[in-house]
Parts: C-alpha cells; sequence; structure tokens
C-alpha cells in the first residue's frame, strides 16, 4: 500500500480518480451479469423452448452467476461488502 505521506495531493486525486473510474467499471459489470442471469433465468423456465436453448440459458445463468462470485471475492478481499 502506498503511504499519502510520500505523494502529492494531486498523485492522490488522480489515484482516487482512478478507483473511482474502476467502480463504475464494476458497476456496470455487475449489472451486465444480474441481467444475464435474469434473462438466463426465463430461458431455463420457458417450457415451450428447445431443450437445447433451455440448456445454453442453464450454462449462461451458471456463468453469470460464477463471474458475479469472483467479482463478490475480489470486492471482499479489499474490503468491501455487501
Amino acid at each position: 500500500m502506498i503511504s499519502t505521506n510520500t505523494i502529492t495531493p494531486l498523485e492522490i486525486a488522480a489515484l482516487n480518480a482512478y478507483d473511482f473510474a474502476v467502480g463504475l467499471g464494476v458497476m456496470g459489470l455487475i449489472q451486465d451479469l444480474v441481467k444475464q442471469g435474469d434473462e438466463a433465468k426465463i430461458g431455463m423456465s420457458d417450457r415451450s423452448l428447445p431443450d437445447e436453448v433451455r440448456a445454453e440459458a442453464i450454462r449462461s445463468g451458471r456463468e453469470a452467476n460464477q463471474q458475479l462470485a469472483i467479482v463478490a471475492a475480489a470486492q471482499a478481499a479489499i474490503g468491501i461488502t455487501a
């Protein structure tokens, strides 16, 4: 970790801006994954769809859940919890 005693206020501001931008990116990723999971849930439960389509929806939902778990673990590792 960088000590704020050894960097200038401008460098601190730049780090804060970077953290903000990364946070926005993570939020966008989370929104996309939630949307993917919601769409997969609809596909899984629609019995009028072919079995192959429903199977792909199951895979898509599982993938979204796994990626959300990775994001949550990474956030927890840096001290961010829900």
